[in-house]
């Protein structure tokens, strides 16, 4: 018997398995992928995520500190900061990493193994699995969850939504792009309807290539691919297009006695970019603080792992909140009103009051946003915009004490 299950070995279940065997705990991860991190993913991630979760200095591809986001006009803007403020990293050997320090750490790692059954007791959390091998059952006190957006693991612990979560669907290819020196954001409804696509230089001459949208993508990421081959922007397509899905809002209830859920699986991902790497392992980190509380007082109960949800809606429950609401109010613009809130924040006054405030952060939203809705120009061309905003203003406003 294992004191703790992880059912997921991506970064939220990686880091919430290092910090409990450090702190003395017997641990098993199970996840049914061999190749741990191979997962479709920018690799993305902001200045305060490295510093707090370092990385290996081999995984950091690129540092970046500028970008420029093309407007649906076609017309390009360059936004830049004088230091790096994200970071492209090699997500799968990040991730591969974390499960090495999690395994040096005394973590005993189950891959190629999918979770068929999980059934919960007063005392402890039974998990079914099959393999190669046959079936196994593992024995706990209590489980984390880490196993990916719209898991059917939530389904067998009782704690799926009931229909299918909000989300948004992520599409990218690998390709070759000679002389891209920085990350590139196109907007525009034939791009990406009511959101984005991207171009990232990683390593080389090779680019990440891709679009999300929370509506349906009918030939939208091939007619964006063709654009920019002809536009001589990009060469030969290294990895075809594939999908994935993006959570848009946290499940209703991220716990129950014996369990918690943690990153994608629990929706921790910023409604406004679809990054979730950062969300996914401070979930962790704070899931492994409250089981490990839980050890201490031999309580994994319900009440108990209550605090887990209470701790990570105080850390970043609101910027998920304000960034939903970010998101829709973009999504009710047309390419007109982008392109016109889009001329005017990238004035040099603007610009510079936003970029250089303390409030600016590449993994912190939530002010930024609030300040743009509330600013003297861009709350007056935000409000132009009619009555399709006006009750998403109302939203965001009342999100400020929140």
């Amino acid at each position: 018997m294992y004191d703790v299950i992880v059912l997921g070995a991506g970064p939220a279940g990686n880091i919430a398995a290092h910090r409990l065997s450090d702190d003395g705990h017997s641990v098993a991860v199970l996840d049914w992928r061999r190749d741990l991190g191979d997962k479709l993913c920018t690799g993305i991630v902001g200045r305060e995520c490295v510093e707090r979760y370092p990385p290996d200095r081999a995984h950091i591809l690129r540092e970046a500190q500028s970008a420029s986001v093309i407007a649906p006009s076609g017309k390009s803007h360059r936004i830049a900061k004088d230091e790096p403020q994200a970071y492209i990293i090699d997500r799968v050997a990040f991730v591969a990493s974390l499960a090495r320090r999690a395994s040096d750490a005394g973590a005993h790692y189950r891959v190629g193994e999918k979770v068929t059954g999980i059934q919960f007791s007063k005392t402890s959390v039974d998990v079914r699995t099959t393999s190669r091998s046959g079936e196994k059952k593992y024995t706990a006190r209590v489980a984390i969850i880490a196993s990916g957006f719209s898991s059917p693991l939530l389904r067998m612990a009782g704690l799926a939504n009931g229909g299918r979560a909000d989300h948004m669907l992520g599409c990218q290819a690998q390709v070759v792009a000679h002389h891209l020196e920085n990350t590139e954001i196109y907007l525009g409804e034939t791009i990406a309807p009511g959101s984005f696509g991207w171009l990232v230089p990683v390593s080389g001459s090779a680019a990440l290539l891709g679009l999300v949208s929370r509506q349906k993508l009918n030939g939208h990421m091939g007619a964006f691919l063709s654009t920019l081959q002809q536009k001589g922007k990009i060469g030969t397509v290294i990895k075809p297009p594939k999908q994935w899905g993006i959570p848009l809002k946290a499940l209703p209830r991220t716990f129950r006695n014996g369990a918690v859920v943690v990153g994608d699986a629990a929706g921790f991902a910023k409604p406004t970019t679809g990054g979730g790497i950062y969300y996914a392992l401070m979930s962790g980190e704070i899931a492994a603080e409250v089981i490990h509380e839980a050890f201490v007082a031999n309580d994994f109960s319900t009440r108990k792992l209550r605090k887990y949800e209470a701790r990570w809606e105080a850390v970043f429950g609101r910027e998920l909140r304000i960034g939903y609401y970010a998101r829709l109010l973009y999504e009710a613009l047309d390419d007109d009103q982008v392109e016109r809130l889009l001329n005017r924040f990238v004035s040099a006054q603007i610009e510079h009051e936003f970029l250089s405030s303390s409030e600016f952060s590449f993994d912190w939203h939530s002010s930024s946003i609030l300040k743009a809705i509330s600013h003297r120009e861009l709350g007056k061309i935000i409000r132009s915009f009619g009555p399709m905003v006006a009750p998403l203003l109302l939203r965001l406003n009342g999100s400020k004490s929140g």
